[in-house]
Parts: C-alpha cells; structure tokens; sequence
C-alpha cells in the first residue's frame, strides 16, 4: 500500500480540504485511482460532489474518451519535493509512495477551455 496526497485548488473543495486529502492506495495505483478515491472522500464528507454542474472530481478534470486531461485542468506531482512525474501525458502511470499531486481544475493561464464530457 502506498499513501498519495491530492491537493485541490478549487474554492468548493480546497474549503473543505484545506490541506489536501492523503489516501491510501494499492501499489500499482495511478493518479486516476488517487482522484476517484478522493472522489469517494468528497462525496462521504459532502454528501454529493459539491461544485455545481459536475458529478465529480474526475468528470470536471478528465477526458475519459480521449485519455487525457484538460487542457484547462493544471497538474503536477512530485515524490519529496525532488522527482517531478509526467502525469499529464500519462494519466494511468503508477505513481510511487508518498506523491502529492495537486491539481487545479480551472488553470487560471489557459485559454483554450474544453466543456467536460457530462
């Protein structure tokens, strides 16, 4: 088992979370399990997802269809501030023990939005 801290810069949850949420997941798991996770966290502290328009965290950020991110979704992880992961262009990489990954749904430097698949 390996601990991930996620860190959401996003007013509706960052209030709940101010420090991030840290998980715990099996070894092979990648930033997609850490977000689905936190999903679950959310939803139990919440009762539901709680930014309006979006059912959760991986629907706001994340292309299924295209395996991707969106381009206006921020993200970036590292291991003891040191090791910088790619998990942009690979979203199902599995990610070691003691990463934070801090994703910020709506990159405040973007101007190419994508509309989340609903």
């Amino acid at each position: 088992m390996k601990r991930i801290t996620l860190i959401i810069r996003q007013t509706e949850i960052s209030k709940m979370f101010p420090n991030g949420l840290r998980v715990l997941l099996e070894d092979n798991a990648s930033t997609l399990d850490a977000i689905k996770t936190v999903d679950n966290e959310i939803k139990k502290k919440c009762g539901s997802f709680p930014v309006k328009k979006y059912a959760s965290l991986l629907q706001m950020v994340y292309n299924s269809r295209e395996n991707r991110f969106y381009k206006q979704v921020a993200i970036q992880a590292h291991v003891n501030s040191k090791e910088f992961l790619n998990i942009r262009e690979n979203p199902k990489l599995s990610i070691p023990d003691e990463t934070v990954i801090i994703l910020i749904p709506h990159g405040g430097c973007q101007t190419d939005w994508e509309e989340p698949i609903r």
